[in-house]
């Protein structure tokens, strides 16, 4: 037989169930705008009912109810989609890398335009054209000289900008390897108090929304591949070497190559050895550093050597103003040093015009301007103009392809995030219907408490009198 207060007992748990379920409501309504929140649900549960099977039981019609009680807190979350969210915000952060440093190795050739490579080379060749008209004219020589002196000082120029980018990214590696590891840091001490709440038997809801927020950032970085284990606690790995296990971070750390001119490559603390980035924002800067800004520094000391070797060949077998054999129109060896001789910087009638040296032969510079007309580059096949044109647009073409890719990815990812959110987003609206819900639970579960106390003191003050 029952207790003759059990039915105080029953209420009594409807009351803290529900006083429960207004606070999680509660909860869920102040971090409706917090970073990474997910909402969280009451799980409500029957509590064991009365009476339990036993040879000793007493007989009653069926088992009778004993209440309710907040079994769990759930968190609505979609491990699937935080799956997907990973790899795709992997891609997007390589993508992104790669567009903003595309983008600005256009600003720095900045083609087309009055002040480029391209415009520098046109001017110097119609000014040797109008030195075969003219040669016995010095204004024309000093035109010579200056465009000259431009071309070389554009060249330079825009070396040793790529260069310096190529250096930004190089310390920007290094910011991104130490937020690489303070976020690791942060993961494993929230793996070690979510460990330690689990083995309690308890779920550790709002460690568990820091820590994911703080995956999603990482994944950003680099590839990362996430394990979880028996305690809710996660192994991250990046290409297959563990990064954190547990409460424990194996760091990396950048390094500098001697054989790179003091570039930094980014390795292991443990072991020493190279970490694999096959994706991410750090990918996307070493592909930058390492493959793009190497191949366009190549290109342009090849146009520079080139236009050294091809115009000095020409230009020493002409003759000066004076009648003189020609010397070195250019002196230098590549990009970084290209420069207008200095002979010819000294006096401008130093300019080898003429092919015979008689006064008023202009064949050598008609020699000189004809040079960009040959194909002398890529293995013969290009001029120069051409070869600097194949070279913008083959940047133009991978900027575009950058910006294209990172736009899709961010339309993956932001309809990734909208389903997560769907599932893991508070609703105002559904949180305030739920208090309601949740109030008017309450407030039964009191009101049949005042009628059992009302019942109550019949039985025990009343009866009998």
């Amino acid at each position: 037989m029952r207790s003759t207060f059990g039915g105080l007992e029953t209420a009594l748990r409807a009351l803290q169930a529900h006083r429960n379920a207004l606070d999680i409501t509660g909860h869920n309504i102040a971090n409706a705008n917090t970073p990474g929140y997910s909402r969280q649900v009451p799980g409500m549960a029957t509590t064991d009912p009365y009476t339990l099977p036993a040879f000793n039981r007493p007989t009653t019609a069926a088992q009778m109810g004993t209440g309710v009680n907040v079994a769990s807190i759930i968190r609505m979350r979609d491990q699937f989609a935080d799956v997907q969210i990973r790899q795709e915000s992997t891609t997007l952060g390589r993508w992104s890398a790669r567009r903003d440093n595309l983008h600005q190795l256009e600003l720095i050739f900045n083609e087309p335009s009055d002040t480029g490579i391209q415009n520098a080379l046109t001017e110097f060749w119609t000014s040797l054209e109008e030195l075969s008209k003219r040669p016995e004219n010095t204004s024309v020589r000093s035109v010579v000289r200056q465009t000259a002196v431009v071309l070389t000082d554009t060249i330079k120029h825009i070396y040793s900008q790529v260069t310096q980018l190529q250096w930004d990214l190089n310390d920007e590696l290094g910011i991104k390897v130490n937020e690489v590891n303070s976020l690791a840091k942060q993961i494993a001490d929230l793996n070690g108090q979510i460990g330690k709440v689990t083995s309690l038997g308890e779920q550790a809801n709002d460690l568990l929304d820091q820590r994911e927020l703080l995956v999603e950032k990482l994944a950003v970085l680099t590839n990362i591949e996430v394990f979880p284990d028996h305690m809710n606690r996660y192994q991250i790995n990046i290409s297959g070497r563990m990064l954190v296990g547990g409460d424990q971070v194996n760091e990396i750390y950048t390094d500098s190559n001697p054989d790179r001119a003091g570039l930094v490559d980014v390795k292991w603390a443990d072991n020493h050895e190279l970490v694999e980035f096959r994706n991410g924002e750090i990918k996307g800067i070493l592909e930058v550093r390492d493959e793009e800004i190497s191949y366009y520094q190549g290109k342009l000391n090849e146009l520079a050597a080139s236009l050294i070797q091809e115009i000095n060949a020409v230009h020493e077998v002409g003759y000066t103003m004076d009648g003189s054999l020609g010397v070195p129109f250019f002196s230098g060896n590549n990009a970084q040093d290209i420069r207008v001789s200095a002979d010819v910087m000294l006096d401008e009638r130093n300019i080898a015009a003429s092919g015979s040296g008689e006064a008023g032969n202009g064949e050598n510079a008609l020699r000189l301007a004809n040079i960009f007309q040959e194909t002398v580059l890529n293995a013969g096949t290009a001029t120069y103009g051409s070869f600097y044109a194949g070279l913008i647009s083959r940047l133009g073409v991978d900027s575009q392809k950058a910006i294209t890719m990172s736009d899709n990815q961010t339309v993956l990812v932001g309809h990734l995030k909208n389903r997560q959110e769907s599932i893991a987003g508070v609703s105002l609206d559904e949180e305030m219907a739920n208090m309601i819900k949740f109030q008017h639970g309450y407030n039964a579960a009191a009101r049949i408490i005042t009628t059992l106390d009302e019942t109550l003191d019949t039985i025990i003050n009343r009866m009998g009198v």
